[in-house]
């Protein structure tokens, strides 16, 4: 009431004491006596008189004791001027709470950092005035989210990381739009290392003050799964289908003998493979898990750390990939050399057959058959092959036409190098099919032909956009069978001088791409430069699919508060989602270059300026500026100054 609260309210018994000169003043009262005396008619005005001051100063006397006792409790109870109220219409505070991922970190006491967060958060909401207004939020790296009181207390952690900048930032803007004086933001935080911007933030704006409350613990041990990946998919009979894992060692302790597994459920079932590992402090081991897979599918699972830690939540990482047979290509060489190097398909198979990761960073693999056309008597089943390749053959029937349209068809692809032996009357069952870009021309073209024109958007040439990928103008042919006629809807590839050197056309489900000079030496120096691998690779990579994502593993951020790390499938895909592996270094920074960071080193108010002060003076919560206790033993020496007058006079 009044403004007025006291620290130590039991003290306020103590002013039952009052009672104490009441009794005295009962016990010890004045009793008349019966004196006979002769004339008493001038003694009873005197008397009557007398009496009546008597009566007002021992009255008087009686509530100056009772004041000075009631004094003295109050002085005990410690007394001061609560100013909360005047103060809470003019506040406003935002109470930013770190959800991170981080957060679930144990401490020495066992408990995490979230709920000690909580349970701090609470104290404070005890402390602030029912006038102020305070807004609750959670922040991670996704959102920052303002929830209400009876929210709080459902809280959780999220899968994402810390961003002090979003949470800041958001916490400023809201603040700078207060109309009221005295704004501050309350972080609770562990004050993760990696939690701070990239960039260089805005400050917060002027008049806001930056309260930090840690809730982290120093030298905490942690181990975590850094990375996971299929390096090696494709099923072959002399290999083993293998997941590469990074586990980092964010400890100043050196692990021995650490275990890795890793499990997988796929079209095999389950299936485990363990390895041990030894990292030393602060840094990172390589493990290798093999796997003998040997039926195609998706495979999901996860690699995880067997060690007790600080931080549980990253000793897993997921992980999903499709293994597969390497997409078979059936290469029709038709002109046989006297040599393994005269062999009209000799540069496709060694390009087809090298193993290197591309230049996306995706390891692409063929598995090449070689059929030489003049030794048999037609096509093979073509059902198994993803690509089928003619190289400069002679002859074609209407039977072989008829074949490659219905391959073509339903999803194969066919792609036609030209050659010395190669006529518009050799392609005519393939022209007569729909299966070509375009018409032939009747006879080659001799001369020095260079690219100077491509497809810069198909998916097969796109890499070549940067010079340093290889600079496609270089490509050069000394005689080409170029196409004189395009079909509707077919896409040029490659260009020399107005004439396309290269076209595609797509036929049903499958596509048809001619390519206008050889496969090899010929009429072309392209097996000499280092354009014919990637090239190549590329094509045939787009042809088999290999160049985009197949689409049926899906790896995913967290975006979301709700999102979590795990894997599920949906729509027949398989959704990969993982922690950020920024999340698992546990290094924490100080406040005062968090508060460097933000522009705020020098900011503190008036008001914490004197508690510093006081702070110095006497211990914790031993004294506080606001106490009225020196006015309160003024005004008891006043009281009983006063009390030892009257008394004296009462007594007289």
């Amino acid at each position: 009431m009044f403004g007025l609260s006291l620290i130590h309210t039991g003290f306020l018994a103590a002013g039952l004491a009052v009672t104490i000169p009441i009794v005295i003043h009962l016990l010890f009262r004045q009793r008349s006596r019966t004196v006979p005396i002769g004339s008493i008619r001038f003694l009873q005005q005197v008397v009557k008189e007398h009496r009546r001051r008597r009566r007002v100063r021992q009255w008087l006397l009686l509530a100056l004791r009772m004041l000075a006792l009631a004094l003295l409790a109050l002085l005990f109870a410690r007394p001061y001027w609560n100013d909360a109220a005047k103060k809470g219409l003019q506040q406003e505070i935002v109470l930013l709470i770190d959800r991170s991922a981080s957060m679930e970190a144990k401490g020495g006491t066992g408990q995490i950092a979230f709920q000690q967060a909580l349970a701090r958060v609470n104290e404070e909401l005890k402390r602030i005035d029912e006038n102020a207004i305070v807004h609750i939020t959670l922040f991670d790296s996704t959102a920052v989210e303002e929830i209400p009181l009876d929210r709080l207390a459902k809280a959780t952690t999220s899968h994402g990381g810390t961003d002090y900048g979003l949470a800041l930032g958001w916490a400023g803007d809201l603040l700078a739009s207060s109309d009221r004086a005295n704004r501050q933001i309350v972080l609770y935080t562990d004050l993760q290392r990696s939690g701070l911007p990239r960039g260089t933030p805005n400050p917060l704006p002027t008049g806001v003050e930056l309260l930090i409350k840690d809730v982290g613990d120093q030298l905490l041990r942690n181990q975590t799964v850094e990375t996971a990946e299929a390096v090696r998919t494709e099923l072959r009979p002399d290999g083993k289908v293998l997941v590469r894992a990074v586990v980092r060692n964010h400890s100043p302790v050196a692990l021995s003998k650490l275990k890795v597994s890793c499990e997988l459920s796929g079209p095999q079932g389950k299936l485990t493979s363990t390895e041990t590992i030894d990292i030393p402090a602060q840094g990172r081991g390589v493990v290798e898990l093999p796997f003998a897979i040997t039926e195609d599918g998706v495979y999901g699972g996860s690699v995880s750390v067997e060690d007790d830690d600080a931080l549980p939540l990253d000793n897993r990482r997921f992980i999903a990939f499709e293994a597969r047979h390497p997409d078979r290509v059936l290469l029709v060489d038709g002109q046989e050399g006297r040599s393994v190097f005269a062999n009209e398909t000799y540069f496709l198979d060694t390009a087809l057959r090298l193993t290197t990761e591309e230049t996306e960073g995706r390891l692409r693999s063929f598995e090449p058959d070689r059929l030489v056309w003049e030794a048999g008597e037609g096509f093979p089943r073509l059902d198994g092959y993803r690509v089928v390749v003619l190289a400069n053959v002679r002859r074609l029937s209407e039977t072989d036409g008829e074949r490659l349209r219905q391959y073509v068809t339903e999803g194969g692809k066919l792609l036609i190098f030209v050659g010395d032996q190669t006529t518009r009357e050799t392609l005519a069952p393939l022209a007569k099919q729909g299966l070509l870009p375009g018409v032939v021309a009747e006879s080659t073209r001799d001369g020095l032909y260079r690219v100077d024109a491509w497809n810069s958007d198909h998916p097969a040439l796109a890499c070549f956009r940067d010079p340093q990928q290889g600079d496609l103008r270089r490509l050069t042919v000394d005689r080409l069978l170029p196409l004189e006629e395009l079909a509707e809807g077919v896409k040029p590839l490659l260009s020399t001088k107005g004439t396309v050197l290269a076209a595609e056309r797509s036929i049903g489900s499958g596509v048809c791409v001619y390519f206008g000079s050889t496969a090899d030496r010929d009429w072309t120096d392209l097996p000499r430069t280092r354009l014919y691998v990637p090239l190549i690779r590329q094509m045939v990579a787009y042809l088999t699919e290999q160049l985009g994502d197949r689409g049926l593993v899906v790896p995913r951020q967290i975006a979301k508060p709700t999102d979590r790390a795990g894997l599920e499938q949906s729509g027949g895909k398989w959704i990969v989602t993982n922690l950020d592996p920024r999340e698992s270094a546990l290094d924490r920074l100080d406040e005062e270059q968090l508060r460097r960071t933000f522009g705020v080193e020098d900011q503190v108010t008036e008001d914490r300026e004197v508690e510093a002060q006081w702070a110095k003076i006497l211990p914790a919560n031993r004294q506080r500026p606001e106490e009225i206790w020196t006015m309160l033993v003024w005004l008891l020496f006043a009281i009983l100054a006063a009390e030892l007058l009257l008394a004296a006079r009462v007594h007289a």
